[in-house]
């Protein structure tokens, strides 16, 4: 099986976990969920994690959040826990880019994320590797910006391991290949600025590089 290079057409949706390690819940002043807090991203605003990264000027303030991201091989309907795991093809790191001013408006009306979470270039995703090479039990990330370390968790800590969550989602929406799921984010969330350089290490591997332009 080979390394991925994804663009927006080879992808069906784009599922992401909120909350879900305690630590970030608690930085924003978030409760944390009883079960896993599921939102979407449009699979539009995939962009590769290297180079340059553009993020909006005139929407305001843009957050980071390293995320672990997984790509299914396999559909998964009411599937258990392990079936889910086995259904993972390749893994991978993801920003999930957050206008935060605009998420914490929405939120106050009740309204869906969708505005603060899908602008052009909010995912920015690396290449992403054969999950056989990898103990999904077992992963770790770290996200440095110029050179010092703002995010560092492991999936351990995460209130909702991945196949746990991938069984409870697709016990409510029908998962099929092709389907990109973003894990949550470890606390360390922060505002990004022009000339800003990013990397992104999955088990001590930098699998992604950029450099913030606005």
């Amino acid at each position: 099986m080979t390394r991925l290079t994804l663009t927006p057409s080879d992808v069906n949706a784009i599922y992401c976990v909120g909350r879900n390690y305690a630590a970030h819940a608690a930085e924003l002043g978030n409760p944390v969920s009883k079960s896993p807090l599921i939102f979407t991203k449009s699979r539009t605003c995939i962009v590769p994690f290297a180079g340059e990264l553009s993020i909006p000027t005139a929407l305001g303030r843009c957050d980071h959040e390293l995320e672990i991201a997984v790509r299914l091989g396999s559909p998964l309907t009411a599937a258990a826990p392990a079936a889910c795991l086995a259904g993972i093809s390749h893994v991978g790191l993801a920003l999930d880019l957050t206008l935060r001013e605009a998420q914490s408006a929405l939120k106050a009306k009740g309204h869906p994320w969708d505005l603060a979470k899908s602008f052009a270039g909010a995912c920015p995703l690396s290449e992403l590797l054969p999950a056989a090479g990898f103990d999904l039990t077992d992963l770790d990330l770290t996200l440095t910006i110029n050179g010092e370390v703002r995010q560092s968790g492991h999936c351990r800590q995460m209130l909702f391991s991945i196949g746990d969550f991938l069984s409870f989602l697709s016990h409510r929406i029908p998962l099929v290949p092709g389907d990109l799921i973003l894990t949550g984010t470890p606390a360390g969330v922060g505002p990004l600025a022009e000339g800003d350089v990013l990397v992104g290490m999955l088990c001590g591997v930098a699998l992604a590089e950029g450099v913030v332009r606005r």
